[in-house]
């Protein structure tokens, strides 16, 4: 089988690198790739964001599956784009992603359907919502309706109300009008779970605890992927069931009643409050750091998991099969991230890592990386066929490796008890390299607290 996998991040390295053992995939393509996916896969410069685009290159180039790492193109419209080619794409149609990409759709969503989430409204309306601010006890939690629009928690109500007026005066990312969620503030630790689904059967992976600030203790600015660590105490399985049965299950139903059909992978984030677990969003991908810490663990080829949430044949497989031992991702970064970080430097000691220990690639990029020739593009000679091979000769995987981003490498470590592999995480973080390199000493300090 010939698989497209988008993306460029760590989720899209993750998934090359459990993909490339698979036995059922003859090639694959990663578009446009980084640094870590070029040493597994060729890569294709394609603009992900252009489903139109992607969807006639995938037909001309004889793709027969394609596995978005993010959500950027099923929320592109790729699914629509493709229907008509019989191209399979792991993920819903773009009518479906709208609980992604809209805060408020995604508020209306939980409320409407009884899901347990924080008390709180979706407002297109400035004034309503002033309305609504002035009656909420404080702290506060505001969102902007598209996802990467902003949030933030408000003690003071006059920073809440100015706060909520800029959200308001700058539509949205994706260009519709605006609005904001107003909701209670919650506190408690993070956790992110995602399940396959085909629209009728749910099939749970692994709870994760997800790290989502820069600095220790959940304080400083937020961003993606700065650590994650899954369990294997009998809470960490006890958690796993209930997000399932309480949370991922209620959803599948859910979007069924709302004739939302959807396929691949469905996922969820909530804070684990004193009263239980709230939902909080809800994604069509894993998270970045999710995968890098949850496909290790999976002793499953994933290739037939995938395949099936497309045919609708989940309920045919066996559960999946994991591994025992917990795993603890350090995301390593460029100092000033997320804000204003150095880029085009090199990255170094990768190949000093301690056996067992992995590196996820998030913002890299090799000078001596495969890449992908179009069909119409190459020679049949001999020279050319070598040309191509050439660079699975003794690559070096730090060979020219250099930043491309603030968030550069997720160092992944696996063991039999979460403080020792958090321990051999922080040991091993620091056999890597590269310009103001950074990371969170307190990742799997507790399990999920």
């Amino acid at each position: 089988m010939k698989l497209l996998l988008l993306g460029d991040d760590g989720r899209a390295h993750a998934l090359a690198w459990k993909l490339f053992n698979s036995p059922l995939v003859s090639e694959l393509i990663c578009a446009p790739g980084n640094g870590g996916t070029s040493t597994l896969a060729p890569s294709a410069d394609l603009d992900t964001s252009d489903s139109a685009a992607v969807a006639r290159w995938a037909f001309d180039e004889g793709i027969d599956l394609i596995v978005p790492a993010g959500s950027q193109p099923l929320l592109a419209g790729l699914v629509d784009e493709v229907v008509s080619l019989h191209i399979g794409v792991c993920g819903p149609s773009q009518r479906s992603t709208m609980l992604e990409r809209s805060r408020c759709e995604a508020k209306e969503f939980m409320l409407r359907h009884g899901l347990p989430t924080a008390p709180g409204r979706a407002f297109t309306n400035h004034a309503t919502a002033e309305k609504y601010l002035a009656t909420q006890p404080l702290p506060v939690m505001i969102k902007a309706d598209h996802p990467l629009g902003g949030e933030a928690v408000y003690e003071d109500r006059y920073a809440a109300l100015e706060g909520m007026r800029e959200l308001f005066a700058t539509h949205s990312l994706d260009g519709s009008a605006g609005g904001v969620v107003i909701e209670a503030a919650l506190a408690g630790p993070r956790v992110v779970m995602s399940a396959f689904t085909d629209g009728r059967t749910s099939v749970p992976l692994l709870p994760v605890r997800l790290y989502d600030h820069i600095d220790a203790s959940d304080t400083g600015a937020m961003a993606r992927g700065v650590g994650a660590h899954t369990g294997n105490s009998t809470f960490a399985r006890k958690l796993g069931d209930y997000l399932h049965e309480r949370l991922l299950l209620p959803v599948v139903a859910a979007l069924a009643r709302d004739s939302l059909p959807f396929w691949g992978l469905l996922g969820i984030d909530c804070i684990v409050t004193e009263q239980g677990p709230r939902l909080t969003a809800l994604h069509t991908s894993m998270r970045e750091g999710e995968a890098q810490v949850v496909l290790p663990r999976l002793e499953d080829d994933l290739l037939p998991w995938l395949q099936a949430t497309i045919a609708q044949r989940l309920h045919e497989l066996p559960a999946p099969t994991w591994s025992p031992m917990v795993t603890v991702g350090l995301g390593l970064f460029a100092r000033g991230y997320p804000h204003h970080f150095a880029v085009g430097g090199p990255v170094s000691g990768t190949e000093a890592l301690d056996e067992g220990v992995r590196v996820f690639h998030s913002a890299t990029e090799s000078a001596t990386g495969l890449h992908y020739t179009p069909q119409r593009q190459r020679s049949s000679s001999l020279l050319s066929s070598l040309s191509q091979a050439l660079p699975f000769l003794g690559t070096s995987q730090t060979s020219g490796l250099r930043t491309s981003g603030g968030l550069v490498l997720t160092l992944v470590a696996s063991g039999a008890t979460l403080a020792g592999t958090r321990g051999v995480a922080l040991v091993n973080a620091d056999h890597i390299s590269f310009e103001g390199r950074s990371y969170r000493t307190d990742i799997g300090a507790k399990e999920f607290g």
